[in-house]
């Protein structure tokens, strides 16, 4: 069902960290196009990180509207947490740009 798939993200997309239940991305799961910004927003009172080994890793970011970009170059899917409170989980999938109007 082509339409029941999560769309796909292009340009830029914001990735909110909040002390919500115990820590949450919001969205936790996504879906975006090789190129795109991803921008780490920490919304919380706490520092948090942006962790995927191997993929990338933001160290420490600050509390209060602290922030991190990452650039989806290169495509898979990456499971991330942040490595000062594990509990917070979140999956990034970077699908290749496909051309259009061919």
């Amino acid at each position: 069902c082509a339409a029941c798939q999560p769309k796909t993200q292009t340009g830029q997309v914001t990735v909110t960290m909040t002390g919500a239940g115990g820590g949450a991305y919001t969205p936790a799961v996504l879906t975006v196009a090789v190129g795109t910004l991803v921008i780490f927003l920490n919304q919380d009172s706490q520092p948090h990180s942006a962790t995927a080994p191997g993929a990338f890793d933001s160290g420490v970011i600050a509390p209060n509207g602290g922030r991190w970009v990452w650039v989806a170059s290169v495509a898979g899917t990456f499971a991330f947490h942040s490595s000062i409170q594990p509990t917070m989980a979140g999956q990034i999938t970077v699908v290749p740009v496909t051309p259009t109007g061919q």
